[in-house]
């Protein structure tokens, strides 16, 4: 008691008031908090000062702010220039998205069969962060956002009435729809996840079991060894940076415009900038309360009722649909997918000279491509625990069976409605074009309008649920304090980045429409396509070196 009395004789209280005099604690109460919170919010500003990358952070800030300023002043110059940009990479780089997607599969399956695929992420103590279940639905709703809800519906029925000249294939036959079919396979199954896979594989790795830090840089330090400085890394992290948030945006706008349709079938609230900008900002605003509750709340509890909700739309589908039709295209289209896996993959059968696999094939890959550098921190993040092995099930195998199965009951379904109405479905897209098609399909249906209402509550899960991961990766690619023992990252970060994508989904929702949505994705793509290729040397490094606990 006696030293308790002489502390506070002293003018320190021995609470956590922060050491206050005694006679001042006998002051103002007001001034007192005043006095605590200005101290607080200078304790904040100066930890968020010391541990921001500026070489990450400041670049990419210019470089969205500069497209969000030239998209507002001269919208026709900016589609103009991303025009161009976007068919110098469908000319020049198509064969290069094609081919090292087919290259990232089968390092995925030799990683799989060899020894490196029984390493623990974390070393062999590691407890996971979340419960198979969890971590599985977190996964497959981080990777999809809003795609299979965009083009589920939309892609088959195109191919279908569109396919491509050099296939000899005549457009509505029996012929088309399998092609139809299978090409969304092409799109949305194995391959493209195997972008995901290896550069967040290698990332997991490289973060737990080889201690490096929480950057895209650190992805590429085994192949770069000592080459890839600081300064380096944060360039590295600042392109990826930029690259994700114009891509993410692109997604965003893409739901902007399915959720736009949705309102406007059930509610008569007419598509417009307005709507857009209400949509955006409630699917932001969402998004970060979730992402300011932590891994452990927020996002797991979204991604869990998302994929729940997925799969009770495709039972009802199912239960109601034409569902003897819906499997027999299923499996005829996965078989013929198989079979002709090399040739569609090399583009063996198509002409130089032909633009369709570059416009399709290369714009879902660009897409892939650039959300994969980032997306990967979140997803190597959250799978400590858990072996290699397990992660490539997890992120290749699951999530491309999930995708097999929801196109084909959504695809399927539209294309036998279409050609049963002779085409109803493929003109709905040419009147009022890709995103009205969904609520076309549902009006054929019992329940269309509860089934609208839960199709659009899927769209605002799904990219709530991707908004959240990734601006938590937004987060710790901006700062230097981020590590595996400590993985938070400031508040206001997420916001600012939250916020911009928004914005930037805003605009080509409201001014670009569907084709500036895959011109945003391309023109991300190419720089994630350099990284995640380096990502793979890496994990081949590894391979080849061997890695166990970390260090």
């Amino acid at each position: 008691m006696e030293n308790r009395l002489r502390l506070r004789g002293a003018g320190v209280c021995g609470c956590h008031c922060g050491g206050y005099p005694a006679g001042y604690r006998a002051g103002s109460d007001r001034q007192l908090k005043r006095d605590g919170a200005i101290n607080l919010r200078r304790r904040i500003t100066s930890a968020f000062r010391g541990h921001l990358k500026p070489i990450t952070f400041w670049p990419a800030l210019a470089g969205v702010l500069v497209v969000l300023l030239v998209t507002a002043v001269d919208q026709e110059a900016f589609v103009k220039m991303a025009s161009a940009a976007n068919a110098a990479v469908i000319e020049h780089f198509s064969s290069l998205f094609l081919y090292s997607a087919l290259g990232l599969l089968a390092l995925c399956l030799v990683v799989f069969l060899l020894p490196l695929g029984r390493v623990r992420l974390g070393g062999p103590e590691a407890e996971p962060i979340y419960p198979p279940f969890r971590w599985f639905a977190v996964s497959l709703t981080t990777v999809i956002a809003m795609g299979i809800l965009f083009w589920a519906v939309a892609e088959p029925v195109v191919h279908f009435r569109e396919p491509p000249a050099f296939t000899g294939i005549e457009p509505g036959s029996e012929a088309a729809m399998r092609f139809a079919l299978s090409s969304v396979f092409v799109h949305w199954t194995l391959a493209p996840y195997a972008i995901y896979t290896v550069a967040a594989l290698t990332f997991a790795l490289c973060f737990y079991n080889l201690g490096y830090e929480f950057s895209v840089g650190a992805m590429l330090r085994p192949l770069l060894r000592g080459h890839l400085g600081n300064v380096a890394g944060q360039v590295v992290d600042g392109l990826v940076l930029f690259a994700v948030v114009v891509g993410m945006s692109g997604v965003l706008s893409a739901g902007l415009l399915l959720i736009g349709d949705g309102l406007q079938v059930l509610f008569g609230i007419a598509r417009s900038p307005v709507a857009y900008a209400a949509t955006a900002g409630f699917i932001v605003a969402v998004a970060l309360l979730s992402a300011a509750s932590g891994l452990r709340q927020g996002i797991q509890v979204l991604a869990r009722a998302n994929t729940i909700l997925f799969v009770a739309l495709m039972l009802y589908l199912l239960l109601v649909g034409p569902s003897g039709f819906i499997a027999g295209l299923g499996a005829g289209s996965l078989v013929d997918y198989l079979a002709n896996f090399f040739p569609r993959q090399l583009l063996l059968s198509e002409p130089q000279d032909s633009q369709w696999s570059g416009w399709w094939t290369t714009a879902f890959y660009a897409s892939w491509f650039a959300w994969a550098p980032l997306s990967s921190l979140f997803l190597g993040k959250i799978a400590r625990g858990y072996t290699v092995r397990q992660f490539i099930l997890v992120n290749l195998l699951l999530p491309s069976l999930f995708g097999v199965l929801w196109f084909s009951t959504f695809g399927g379904a539209a294309l036998y409605f279409d050609n049963l109405g002779g085409g109803a479905m493929y003109q709905v897209y040419r009147e009022q074009g890709l995103a009205a098609m969904a609520y076309q399909l549902f009006s054929y249906l019992p329940g269309s309008t509860l089934l609208s209402l839960f199709f659009i509550c899927g769209c605002f899960i799904s990219f709530i649920t991707a908004t959240d991961s990734n601006t938590d990766a937004i987060g710790g690619l901006c700062m230097k304090s981020v590590t595996a023992a400590h993985m938070g990252s400031p508040f206001g970060v997420k916001l600012l980045w939250a916020g911009l994508v928004g914005l930037v989904g805003w605009c080509s929702a409201s001014f670009l429409g569907s084709d500036g949505i895959k011109m945003l994705a391309n023109l991300a793509g190419l720089p994630g396509l350099l990284i995640v290729l380096g990502s793979a040397g890496s994990l081949v490094v590894l391979l080849v070196q061997g890695v166990g606990e970390p260090r």
